[in-house]
């Protein structure tokens, strides 16, 4: 239990120093997820990105990366 607790709290201690981080990493996912898109209309045929692409994945870890960062930036 003490092992969580320092990683909670390191966490905590490392997103109180650089609180706009998941922000920019959340958008930076949105922006792969244009990209893939991106590839999957220039070059279709390729499983893995069809895949991908159509999910939507990274579109939605970026929007919740991003969204779940500005509130604890908030809160911390």
């Amino acid at each position: 239990m003490s092992t969580l607790n320092r990683w909670i709290e390191h966490t905590a201690e490392f997103l109180a120093r650089y609180k706009g981080l998941p922000v920019v990493i959340g958008v930076g996912l949105i922006f792969l997820d244009f990209l893939l898109l991106l590839l999957h209309r220039l070059a279709p045929g390729l499983p893995v990105l069809d895949t991908l692409a159509t999910l939507h994945c990274f579109l939605y870890l970026g929007l919740v990366t991003a969204l779940l960062g500005g509130l604890i930036a908030e809160v911390l």
